[in-house]
Order: structure tokens, then sequence, then C-alpha cells
């Protein structure tokens, strides 16, 4: 199986890794993951793809227009204190939001 990594930091306090199946990871999920890479919260212009990301990881208080999307990644957050192994990992995103 393949997968999509997800690096949601907070900024500069934590950091979770989410392991995405790349067969959730749908088209339109993919577009809005690069248009939020490298950009955070409260220190990036807002675009779409960070109000998805904030609302696939939350677990309440969509964002308007994504409300559908609430929580669909919270499952996927990777919980092992390990390294990451034995995966194939297709794409490497990083976003997150600066305290």
């Amino acid at each position: 199986m393949n997968y999509t990594l997800l690096v949601w930091e907070e900024v500069p306090e934590n950091h979770t890794f989410y392991l995405i199946p790349d067969s959730v990871v749908v088209t339109e999920f993919r577009k809005w993951l690069n248009e939020a890479h490298g950009h955070f919260i409260n220190s990036d212009e807002t675009n779409d793809g960070m109000k998805f990301l904030n609302t696939a990881l939350a677990e309440s208080d969509p964002e308007k227009g994504f409300e559908t999307h609430l929580g669909i990644f919270r499952k996927y957050k990777h919980t092992s204190k390990g390294p990451i192994v034995n995966k194939h990992i297709t794409h490497v995103y990083l976003s997150g939001f600066v305290m």
C-alpha cells in the first residue's frame, strides 16, 4: 500500500505525523494538500488548502465550505513513538500553524 505523509507542525512546540493511504487522498484532496504545503495558519495568507487541512484534522468548528471534510484525516495520526518503517510513502507535505 502507498501512503501520503503529512507533517503537521504546531510551531514552536509540537509536530504530528499523519500516514494517510493514497487511496483516501482523492484528486481534490491532493490539490488542496499541494496548496497548503509549506504554509502555516497565523503566519501565511489563508488558501483553500489550508482551510481544508484545518478542517480535515479538526474535531469541531469546520471552515466554511469544508464542513463535509470535518475530521477525515484524524484517524490516520501516527501514534507510535518509533520511526515510520516499511511504508511506501509517495508524497510528503508540511503544514501547520504558528502559535
